[in-house]
């Protein structure tokens, strides 16, 4: 392996451990926001705040985004000191997040179980060239090409 891939594969290991904190599990629409209340705050802020939209839920890469990792107060500005719970918590740009959603699908995500377990699958896309444009994108049309199980430390 050479060194630029093996730099490219460093850092692709790095964002998904950085990816398996996220709150994945407030993007389930399945999921009950009245089982927390710091989670039934977040979705109303969410749904005030950033979605302008009573019935929206967060995507995996709003919840991945950095503009979106604390509560704002009325100027705008992040409440961030210890005693402020993280909004969404994410920690990568919004063009990260953005990038890493085209190469990854998240395929499922187990939160926090009351043992402090945590896990979440990602599928990475196949690599695919439009043979008349020559543009390379990824696609999940033919499988993954890899499976990513990352768990997580969590807190109890």
């Amino acid at each position: 392996m050479k060194n630029k891939e093996m730099i490219n594969r460093l850092k692709d290991n790095a964002e998904l451990a950085m990816a398996a904190y996220g709150y994945f599990h407030l993007a389930d629409s399945k999921y009950d926001f009245n089982k927390d209340s710091t989670d039934k705050e977040r979705l109303e802020y969410f749904r005030e705040k950033i979605a302008k939209n009573q019935t929206a839920i967060p995507t995996p890469a709003d919840i991945l985004n950095i503009e979106h990792k604390y509560f704002k107060d009325n100027n705008g500005k992040p409440k961030d000191s210890w005693y402020h719970k993280h909004f969404l918590g994410g920690d990568f740009s919004p063009l990260q997040a953005k990038r890493f959603f085209e190469k990854y699908d998240l395929l499922e995500h187990c939160s926090n179980t009351e043992s402090g377990f945590s896990a979440t699958l990602f599928g990475e896309k196949r690599k695919q060239t439009n043979t008349e444009s020559k543009a390379t994108q990824y696609t999940n049309d033919y499988g993954y090409t890899n499976y990513i199980l990352a768990f997580r430390g969590t807190e109890l």
